[in-house]
């Protein structure tokens, strides 16, 4: 299992046939439209071959491809809370997911820290937003929310 690292192996929500998965995978496997982000096909990682657009019609194909990639919320949630022991400020950075990827509503929503905006690289079909989506993740696969509380946001 990849290690989630902030910027480099980022954590994703993915929504498909309604049940929701997280990966934890490298950030260029998700621009869901290579060609708007500029991508010649030999830059394609070897998971999104052949993937020009990861949408609707392709998204079954690409997520048998990252099948490794996929974490359980149980094994992330036990990592972040043993990273956040240690170093609470790096696994907030490095355990704060960056995408939720709705394919069963063609919704994007990116919350990714740098300034690249991966919600511009969209499918014309679907909708992108950059904003926080900590709240339209299902209680159950909070991996940052112990006993109500988020981590990712808490002050203290």
């Amino acid at each position: 299992m990849l290690k989630p690292m902030y910027a480099e192996n980022i954590i994703v929500g993915v929504r498909y046939k309604e049940v929701f998965n997280w990966y934890i995978t490298d950030t260029e496997l998700w621009y869901l439209d290579y060609n708007q982000a500029g991508y010649s096909t030999e830059e394609y990682p070897k998971e999104r071959t052949n993937i020009s657009v990861l949408n609707e019609d392709t998204e079954s194909i690409f997520l048998e491809n990252v099948e490794k990639y996929k974490v359980s919320t149980n094994s992330i949630k036990l990592d972040f809370f043993k990273e956040f022991r240690k170093d609470r400020e790096e696994a907030i950075y490095d355990y704060n997911p960056s995408l939720l990827i709705d394919f069963d509503n063609q919704i994007f929503y990116s919350n990714y820290p740098e300034s690249i905006s991966f919600e511009e690289y969209i499918p014309d079909n679907w909708v992108g937003h950059f904003q926080k989506f900590f709240e339209r993740i299902p209680s159950k696969y909070r991996y940052w929310e112990e006993k109500g509380i988020n981590y990712l946001t808490r002050k203290d």
